[in-house]
């Protein structure tokens, strides 16, 4: 069993836990099958809790709720990166040439099978450590933080697209003008970095440790993080 930091690093890893309990019984087909996969296949549950632990580590830290939510919106943004591959393969159906060019880029030490092996258990690594934290920022009723990071997914994912592109062309005008938009696009995104660790979190509830207990009592009713 992983060995936990503190009682609060505890309380976090038992909502992500229940977190995934309900993703897999909701009618979503992705999250749903994710989640079952992780819940019943011991060795893929092992790596989920360590790698989610590790995620949520910066938030346990933390006892003030600007800070926890902060920390949950870096894990987030480190999520997104994450996942932004396997989106990619996809969203566009890469297949044949270009789809092993693209494994060579991101995972040049590693034989093309093992690659798409590693690749796909870090996407679902990362989608089972997404429903958890968006369902941890919903106990705490930050819609701002759900703003941000949806904001700052989006804008990732058409840069993602955008630095592919130039991987695969062999135009050079075009990967030039492309490389240009790409740099546009890293602006936004360091904008919307510096929203993410300022802003405010919205809603008037306390910290996580707060939230989480009025949650349990029945006093305060978390928020339908599947159907957001």
């Amino acid at each position: 069993m992983f060995r936990y930091t503190s009682r609060r690093h505890k309380q976090l890893m038992d909502v992500s836990e229940l977190a995934l309990q309900d993703a897999s019984e909701s009618s979503l087909p992705r999250e749903s099958r994710i989640a079952t996969t992780v819940l019943q296949d011991r060795r893929k549950y092992q790596q989920w809790e360590t790698r989610h632990a590790n995620l949520l580590l910066p938030v346990a830290q933390h006892s003030r709720k600007k800070r926890q939510i902060v920390a949950l919106r870096n894990a987030e943004v480190e999520l997104v990166h994450r996942r932004a591959f396997f989106n990619y393969l996809q969203a566009h159906e890469v297949r044949g040439k270009q789809r092993e060019r693209l494994f060579r880029l991101f995972h040049s030490t590693l034989d093309y099978n093992d690659a798409i092996l590693a690749e796909h258990r870090h996407y679902m690594l990362a989608v089972s450590s997404r429903i958890s934290t968006d369902h941890i920022i919903d106990v705490m009723d930050d819609v701002t933080s759900t703003r941000l990071l949806r904001q700052y997914e989006k804008t990732f994912g058409r840069y993602f697209e955008m630095k592919c592109y130039v991987a695969c062309a062999r135009d050079s005008d075009c990967s030039q003008l492309v490389y240009q938009s790409m740099r546009d696009l890293q602006k936004q995104l360091l904008r919307i970095r510096r929203q993410i660790e300022s802003e405010p979190p919205s809603g008037n509830g306390g910290n996580f440790d707060r939230q989480e207990l009025l949650a349990r009592s029945g006093r305060y009713k978390a928020l339908n993080y599947l159907n957001a």
